[in-house]
């Protein structure tokens, strides 16, 4: 298969497979901590009271679903690319961290989990690149 068109289906997959489990994720927590039904969401005073109250779990949930999203979507990615992990973990974690960035913009956050979110996309997208290397061999498609 031409490179260039097996890095773009490594990058959708990728980005495909990290919002899915970053959706699947928030899902869970938000069930667990469910929202008041009266919040109003275009209120910022509300949000940010709503979002300080919450327990130290329910953000633990979000930091999580961002961790495990990222590394689900570079794992993804290196997996159909079978090459250009750092690459792949780049632009996968990349667009993670551009996605968490906005998110932090349209509701409030405590400092601690917006720096353990901006810090920790980049380092496990790294980590996870660097265990593709090891686990995943370049053009191998497991196949046999």
């Amino acid at each position: 298969m031409n490179p260039i068109l097996r890095l773009s289906l490594a990058l959708i997959a990728g980005i495909l497979a990290a919002f899915v489990t970053i959706a699947l994720i928030e899902t869970v927590g938000h069930t667990v901590f469910p929202a008041p039904a009266d919040l109003d969401y275009g209120n910022p005073a509300a949000l940010k009271a709503y979002v300080d109250a919450l327990p130290l779990a329910a953000k633990l949930f979000v930091l999580a679903a961002w961790l495990c999203g990222t590394i689900d979507g570079v794992f993804v990615a290196c997996l159909v690319n079978r090459g250009r992990y750092l690459l792949c973990a780049g632009l996968i974690g990349g667009a993670v961290w551009l996605a968490t960035l906005a998110n932090l913009f349209m509701i409030p956050h405590p400092a601690w989990l917006a720096a353990a979110g901006l810090l920790g996309i980049p380092a496990v997208a790294f980590a996870t690149a660097i265990l593709c290397q090891r686990l995943l061999k370049p053009g191998d498609t497991g196949h046999g």
